[in-house]
């Protein structure tokens, strides 16, 4: 099922009159479901939007990037701004578009960037999608996401897609299956690229070696494993860990709380 979340590309958010207390509302959030995958081609709109893949991966270029994205980042983009997505595989993707004088002060607000998605972020999108909420109430939801979203920190475990053709393949294979183990020589190999050129290029396009880049993909992918209720077992493996215990102090260093701890925050 579609509902087509860019029907805004060239119109405002649609403004409504709320009869019941004389308010407007200029703000609505629309969901995108696919079974193997969606592209939308570059565009902009004149509403800010927050995009967040319920599930399935998203693969967002904006401001000059390419991000690969999960569950657990919510991206902004602000009015006017420029970008193409592609939700990958059979994913939700929901999309909050309202009016620009509703977005947080400050400039960070008028720079397109990815904040970390909270539980309680991802319940207020999904709340603010049933139209049939009394106004009141949505516009205090919308307030109350509004300002989680101001003092959400930003996120900098997106992981940047390559520029490169011959790099950027062997991330997407990467990213598709995280297990993948081949090493630097045999990735290299299948793209036909020396292991210095591509060593090269994955520092010098995405600030991390091929190593440090396949690592932060593994446990990026391992969130949305066990958001689904996966068992620690089966997400280390799933992954490309040899053992869980690596996976689960790789995970806590880097997270800062333990594989078990991340699960339960979305299964209770």
């Amino acid at each position: 099922m579609t509902e087509n979340p860019y029907r805004l590309a060239a119109n405002t958010a649609t403004i409504e009159t709320d009869t019941g207390n004389g308010s407007i509302e200029d703000f609505f959030v629309t969901r995108d479901t696919c079974d193997a995958g969606l592209h939308f081609e570059p565009h902009r709109h004149d509403t800010d939007e927050l995009m967040w893949a319920r599930a399935g991966r998203l693969d967002l270029h904006v401001d000059g990037r390419n991000l690969s994205l999960h569950h657990g980042h919510m991206a902004w983009i602000p009015a006017q701004v420029t970008h193409a997505a592609t939700l990958l595989g059979e994913g939700e993707l929901m999309c909050m578009f309202s009016g620009t004088a509703l977005r947080p002060t400050g400039e960070r607000w008028r720079q397109p960037h990815v904040v970390a998605a909270s539980p309680l972020m991802a319940t207020l999108v999904q709340h603010l999608r049933d139209l049939e909420r009394p106004r009141r109430e949505r516009r205090r939801a919308r307030e109350l996401l509004t300002e989680l979203i101001a003092t959400s920190e930003v996120r900098e475990d997106t992981l940047a897609i390559p520029r490169d053709s011959r790099a950027a393949t062997i991330a997407h294979e990467l990213l598709a299956n995280p297990a993948d183990q081949r090493t630097l020589v045999e990735l290299a190999e299948s793209a036909a690229i020396s292991p210095r050129t591509l060593a090269r290029i994955y520092i010098g396009e995405t600030g991390l070696t091929l190593g440090k880049w396949r690592n932060r993909a593994r446990l990026n992918h391992s969130l949305t494993l066990l958001a689904r209720g996966e068992s620690i077992e089966e997400v280390a493996a799933g992954v490309g860990y040899r053992t869980t215990s690596s996976f689960i102090e790789t995970f806590r260093k880097n997270f800062g709380v333990t594989p078990a701890a991340y699960r339960r925050r979305f299964l209770t």
